[in-house]
C-alpha cells in the first residue's frame, strides 16, 4: 500500500518514466486481486493515475488499440522499403553483390536499432516526426528516379541466364538519411511500448469490471472512476465495463454507501453520454448525445436493457431537462426517417431510448402515435419485426406514468375504444405470413399492447385468434402427409412419447392442419391470451374493490342512522361486496375460461394437451416448444386444469431432451407456484431435479425461480435444498453467484438454514453415485458454516449432537467421517456446552480416531478451543479430558505424530 502511495507521487511529476512505467502498470494489474479492499482501492487509483499521464499523446492521447496497431504496421512497412546513401550505392548490377549490399544494409539496421533512446529524444519525437516528413517529401522525386534508372541499367547488364535466376523484382527501396532511418526506428520503438501499455489496461478492464460487485464502496467508486477514464481515452473494452456499470443502479440507497454509488452512477453516465462539449456547436451536441444514447441499445442484452431503462427512468424523473427537448426531437427523427437509407439497429435504438424516456414523461410518445403507427406498425414494421416489437413497448407507455413510491399497486391506466387505429395495425402485423422467429418477440408485446391499451381487450383477441384459426385449419387442399415437419433436423430429440398418460382422445392419426409455423404461432397467441387475460381479470377485480372502497368513504363521511349500522354489522357477519367481487373471479377462473361452453380457449386446451402428449406425430420442434408453453400458460387459469394434466408437464419436463422446453416448463412451474401453492409444493422434487439438468440455462432458471418461491415462503424449505447447496460449486459463476445470493438471503430468515442443515448434510455425504468431490464439499460446508447460526450456543450444540449420530449411520465408509469430522470441525466452540455434547457422544466416534484425517480433525477442535480469549476452568478440563481420550483411543502413534 505504502509502495503504491508512492507510485502514485511519482506518476504526479512531468518526468514521464517510459521504462517503469510499464513495469509499475504490470504489477499494479497483478495486486488488482490482492486480498485487502484498500490495496485493490488503490491500484485501481494508480491505473487511473497511469492512464492519465501516459507519454502516448502524439494522436491527440486516444488510446485505440486497433488504430496503433494500423500505424506500427506502416512504420514497419515505410522501415523496410527505405535505406542510407552509405548503405546502397546508387548501381547495382551483379545479383549476387545485391544481396551482399542488403545484408550489410540489415546489419547497420540492426545496430542501429539497438542504440539506447535517451529521454530527450522521446519528449522531442513530435518535432522530429515533422521535420522528418518534410524532409522526405523534399527527396521523394529524386529518389524514385534514381533507382528507376538503376533498376533499367541492371536489366540491359544481365545475361539472359542471370535474368532467368532472378526472382520477381521488388519495388526499389527510398533512399534517406540516417537521421531520418533513426526517427523511424525511434517511431517504431515508441508505438511497440504504446500498444503494450493499451494491451495491459486491456487485461486489467475484466478484473476492475469484477470489482463494481466488491462489499467495499470505495473500491467500487474507485472502479467506476477508472472506467470512465479508459473510455474517454477511447480504449474499446471500456465500453464493456460501462454496461456492467449500469447494473450499479440497482444497490439498495439504504445507507449512505449505496446512495453514494448511484450519485456516482448518474454523475459518470451524464459527464459520457448526456454532457454538452463546448468545443462543437449545439447542433452537434444534440446529434452526438442522440448517437451515444443510441449506441448504448446496440449489442445488449435484456438485463443491460432493464438497467438502462431503469437509470433513464430516474434521471428524467429527478429532471426532465438533462435529456434536451431536441435529443428527443432527433431521437424522433432518426425513428421517422426514410428519405434514405439507415440501419436497422439505429432505428430500433432510437424507438428503445424513446421508450425508456416515456416511462417518465408519457407526452413523449403520446404526441408521436401516428409517426409510430406509420414506421413501427406499417411498411418497415413488416420487414423489420424487432421494431415491430419496440414500438409496440414504446405504445404501451400511453397507459401512464406510475408514480415511483407506488409502482407495485395495480394500474389501470388509459383505454382506447376498440377500433382504434392503433388495434387495427396491430391486426395486421399479426395476421402477416412469416416464419420468422422474431414473430413470437413481436406477438407477446403486441397481445400486451392490447390488454394495457384496449378497453375490450378480450374481443380484440378473439377476433385475432379466429382469423388465424381459419387460416390455420382453413379449407385450402392440404399437402399429402406432414412435409412441412417431417425434415425438421429438430425432431430426432423430441424422441419421448406422452400419450400413455392421456385417455383415448378422439384425433385422427395423422396432422390435419396447413402449415406447422402457422400451428405454432396460433398455439403462442392462444397461450399468451390466456395469461393476459389472468392479469385483467386481476385488474377489474382491482377496479371494483376500490370504487367499492371509495364508495364505503364517502359514506363513513355521511351521518348514518342505527338501521344502516346494524346493516353494515350483518354484511360483515354474511360477507361483503368484496368477497362477492372475488368469488366471482375465483369461478370465471376456475369454471368458465376452460370449461365454459361459449368459452373461445376451451376449444384450444384439448389441441394442446394432443400435440403435447403425441410428440412423435407432431414433432416440429418450435410447434413442440410453443404447445407446451401454451399448455404451461393455460395450466396457471384453473387448478382442476392444473392437477389434471400436471403429470404430463413433468414427463415432458424430464424426458424432453430440448433444452427450451425444459427451461419454459421450469419459469411455467413458478408461475403456477404462485396461483396454486399446494399443487406445485407437493411436487416441488421435479424442479429441484433440473438443479442438476446438463443445459446451464435451465439450471440457471430452476435456480432463481426456487429462490423466488423458497424466499417469499410460496414453497416449504425442505431436505432437497443440498441441491442448491451443490450450485454453490457450479462451473458457471453466474449459478455459482445466484446460489451464494440465495443462501445469503435464506440465512436471514428465522434459522432456516440451521433448521434445514442436517439434511444437507446427511444427503451430501450420502453415497448415492452423485456424492460432491471431497475438496468441493469442504468448500460448501465451509461456506454453509459463515453465517451466524453456528456462533448461537445452543444451535451449536444441537448441531454437535446431530454430527455425532451421523457417525454411526455411516458404518465403515471412511469418506463420510471424514465429511463429519470436517463439519465439527468448522464449528467455534466458544462454550463449554459444545465440548461437553461431544465428549458424551464420544463413543460414537472413538473408532474412527485411527482414520489421519479425522484425527486430525478432532486436534483442529482442542487447538481451537484451546485459543479461546475467555476461556473458563470447566472449559480447560473439558479440553484435557477430550485431548487425554484421543492420545488414548489413537494408539502409540500418537505422540510421534504430535511431535512432527
Amino acid at each position: 500500500q505504502k509502495v503504491i502511495q508512492v507510485y502514485l507521487r511519482l506518476f504526479d511529476l512531468k518526468t514521464k518514466f517510459p521504462k517503469r512505467r510499464q513495469v509499475a502498470t504490470v504489477l499494479a494489474i497483478r495486486h488488482l486481486q490482492d486480498k485487502s479492499s484498500i490495496v485493490r482501492k488503490n491500484v485501481i487509483r494508480l491505473l487511473c493515475k497511469l492512464l492519465s499521464t501516459h507519454p502516448y499523446s502524439m494522436y491527440g492521447g486516444e488510446l485505440n488499440l486497433d488504430d496503433w496497431k494500423k500505424r506500427l504496421e506502416t512504420l514497419i512497412s515505410e522501415i523496410e522499403n527505405v535505406t542510407t546513401e552509405d548503405d546502397m550505392p546508387p548501381f547495382m548490377i551483379v545479383q549476387p553483390k545485391s544481396m551482399e549490399n542488403k545484408e550489410i544494409t540489415a546489419e547497420k539496421t540492426t545496430s542501429e536499432e539497438d542504440g539506447q533512446i535517451s529521454q530527450t529524444e522521446q519528449e522531442d519525437e513530435d518535432v522530429t516526426m515533422s521535420e522528418a516528413s518534410n524532409e522526405e517529401e523534399n527527396n521523394e522525386d529524386v529518389t524514385m528516379t534514381e533507382a528507376s534508372n538503376e533498376e533499367q541499367i541492371n536489366k540491359e547488364d544481365q545475361t539472359p541466364q542471370e535474368q532467368h535466376i532472378q526472382p520477381e523484382a521488388k519495388s526499389p527501396k527510398t533512399i534517406v538519411s540516417a537521421e531520418k532511418l533513426q526517427q523511424l526506428i525511434l517511431m517504431r520503438t515508441f508505438h511497440e511500448d504504446a500498444i503494450a501499455f493499451i494491451e495491459q489496461i486491456h487485461a486489467c478492464i475484466p478484473i476492475v469490471t469484477q470489482l463494481l460487485s466488491s462489499k467495499s464502496k470505495a473500491e467500487v467508486l474507485e472502479s467506476m472512476d477508472f472506467l470512465v477514464i479508459a473510455y474517454n481515452y477511447q480504449i474499446k473494452m471500456a465500453q464493456d465495463g460501462i454496461r456492467k456499470m449500469l447494473h450499479l443502479i440497482w444497490t439498495k440507497d439504504t445507507s449512505d454507501e449505496g446512495m453514494s454509488i448511484k450519485l456516482k452512477l448518474f454523475s459518470c453516465f451524464e459527464s459520457l453520454y448526456l454532457e454538452m462539449d463546448r468545443r462543437c456547436s449545439r447542433r452537434d451536441n444534440i446529434s452526438r448525445i442522440a448517437k451515444n444514447l443510441i449506441e448504448l441499445t446496440d449489442n445488449t442484452n435484456l438485463a443491460e436493457l432493464t438497467s438502462l431503462e431503469q437509470l433513464l427512468k430516474i434521471i428524467m424523473h429527478e429532471d426532465k431537462h438533462k435529456i434536451s427537448f431536441e435529443v428527443i426531437e432527433k431521437l424522433w427523427y432518426v425513428y421517422g426517417f426514410t428519405k434514405g437509407r439507415i440501419q436497422k439497429s439505429q432505428r430500433r435504438g432510437a424507438i428503445i431510448v424513446l421508450g425508456m424516456l416515456a416511462q417518465a414523461d408519457t407526452s413523449i410518445v403520446s404526441e408521436k402515435v401516428d409517426l409510430m403507427l406509420k414506421v413501427g406498425l406499417g411498411s418497415l414494421g413488416k420487414e423489420d419485426l424487432s421494431l415491430a416489437r419496440y414500438t409496440c413497448i414504446a405504445l404501451q407507455r400511453l397507459e401512464g406514468v406510475k408514480q415511483m413510491e407506488k409502482s407495485r399497486g395495480v394500474q389501470v391506466g388509459i383505454r382506447f375504444p376498440l377500433r382504434h387505429s392503433i388495434f387495427s395495425r396491430l391486426k395486421d402485423l399479426i395476421d402477416s405470413p412469416t416464419e420468422s422467429n422474431e414473430w413470437f418477440s413481436f406477438a407477446e408485446q403486441a397481445i400486451n399492447t392490447v390488454y394495457l391499451l384496449c378497453a375490450q381487450p378480450e374481443i380484440l383477441c378473439k377476433e385475432i385468434i379466429i382469423k388465424k384459426t381459419v387460416k390455420v385449419f382453413g379449407v385450402k387442399e392440404m399437402s399429402p402427409g406432414f412435409s412441412d415437419t417431417a425434415t425438421n433436423t429438430d425432431a430426432a430429440i423430441l424422441d419421448y412419447d406422452a400419450s400413455q398418460l392421456q385417455q383415448s382422445l378422439p384425433f385422427p392419426q395423422t396432422p390435419i392442419y396447413q402449415s406447422a409455423a402457422e400451428l405454432s404461432q396460433l398455439f403462442f397467441m392462444t397461450g399468451h391470451v390466456a395469461l393476459k387475460q389472468i392479469v385483467h381479470l386481476e385488474i377489474v377485480e382491482s377496479v371494483w374493490k376500490n370504487k367499492r372502497s371509495q364508495k364505503m368513504k364517502i359514506d363513513e363521511k355521511n351521518d348514518k342512522d342505527p338501521k344502516e349500522v346494524n346493516d353494515d354489522e350483518l354484511e360483515q357477519v354474511g360477507g361483503t361486496a368484496e368477497d362477492d367481487i372475488g368469488d366471482a373471479i375465483i369461478r370465471i377462473r376456475e369454471k368458465e375460461m376452460l370449461y365454459g361452453n361459449k368459452a373461445l380457449l376451451a376449444k384450444y386446451a384439448p389441441l394442446l394437451v394432443e400435440v403435447c402428449a403425441r410428440n412423435k406425430l407432431y414433432n416440429d420442434r418450435t410447434l413442440q416448444v410453443t404447445a407446451t408453453l401454451a399448455l404451461a400458460k393455460f395450466m396457471c387459469i384453473s387448478s382442476e386444469f392444473c392437477e389434471k394434466h400436471l403429470q404430463l408437464l413433468f414427463t415432458i419436463l424430464e424426458k424432453s431432451q430440448d433444452a427450451t422446453i425444459r427451461s419454459n416448463i421450469v419459469i411455467a412451474l413458478g408461475d403456477m407456484a404462485v396461483c396454486f401453492p399446494t399443487l406445485i409444493d407437493d411436487n416441488i422434487s421435479f424442479l429441484y431435479n433440473r438443479l442438476s439438468d446438463p443445459d446451464t440455462l435451465v439450471k440457471k432458471n430452476a435456480v432463481m425461480v426456487l429462490t423466488h418461491l423458497i424466499l417469499n415462503g410460496m414453497v416449504k424449505v425442505k431436505g432437497q435444498i443440498s441441491e442448491m447447496a451443490k450450485c454453490l460449486e457450479d462451473t458457471d459463476q453466474r449459478i455459482a453467484d445466484l446460489a451464494k445470493l440465495f443462501f445469503t438471503e435464506l440465512a436471514s430468515k428465522d434459522n432456516a438454514i440451521y433448521n434445514n442443515l442436517p439434511d444437507i448434510i446427511s444427503n451430501l455425504t450420502s453415497d448415492n453415485g452423485q456424492r460432491l468431490e471431497e475438496e468441493v464439499f469442504k468448500r460448501v460446508m465451509k461456506f454453509l458454516f459463515s453465517f451466524d447460526f453456528v456462533s448461537k450456543e445452543k444451535q451449536a450444540e444441537n448441531i454437535v449432537d446431530k454430527l455425532c449420530q451421523r457417525f454411526i449411520a455411516a458404518g465403515d465408509q471412511e469418506r463420510t467421517w471424514r465429511d463429519i469430522a470436517y463439519c465439527l470441525s468448522l464449528l467455534p466452540y466458544k462454550s463449554d456446552k459444545s465440548l461437553r455434547r461431544l465428549l458424551e457422544s464420544w463413543s460414537t466416534y472413538q473408532d474412527k480416531l485411527h482414520e489421519d484425517y479425522v484425527y486430525k480433525c478432532f486436534v483442529e477442535i482442542l487447538t481451537k478451543a484451546r485459543l479461546q480469549k475467555l476461556q473458563k476452568p470447566e472449559m480447560k478440563v473439558l479440553v484435557d479430558e477430550l485431548d487425554q481420550k484421543i492420545t488414548k483411543a489413537r494408539g502409540p502413534n500418537n505422540e510421534s505424530e504430535k511431535e512432527e
